[in-house]
């Protein structure tokens, strides 16, 4: 997609892990309520796939609700990170718990 001035993506807006937070307003802990059931569900083994995991999963409860759905375990099924550690269940416990805690 070709933004203003037709270089790709000009004028669009990026989200990292760092601003996440930003996007709902911080929880008490400073972090995105998804972050935060990431903590409480102790998902990270080694760290490595988290950051991508989290903003995947929260893209996805966005979108979902957009649609005025709630979210399914189909849904989870979309997520495509790889993690290593195979923290699977952990990871959908989180998102589900993250997803109820969203604006």
């Amino acid at each position: 997609m070709r933004g203003p001035g037709g270089r790709p993506g000009a004028g669009r807006r990026v989200t990292t892990i760092e601003g996440l937070p930003a996007t709902v307003g911080e929880g008490p802990e400073g972090l995105h309520p998804m972050q935060q059931a990431w903590l409480e569900h102790d998902v990270a083994q080694c760290g490595y796939c988290q950051p991508g995991q989290i903003m995947a999963a929260a893209d996805l409860v966005r979108r979902v609700s957009a649609e005025g759905r709630t979210l399914t375990d189909a849904d989870l099924d979309t997520i495509r990170n790889i993690c290593r550690c195979g923290t699977y269940p952990r990871i959908r416990q989180a998102i589900a718990d993250g997803a109820a805690r969203m604006p």
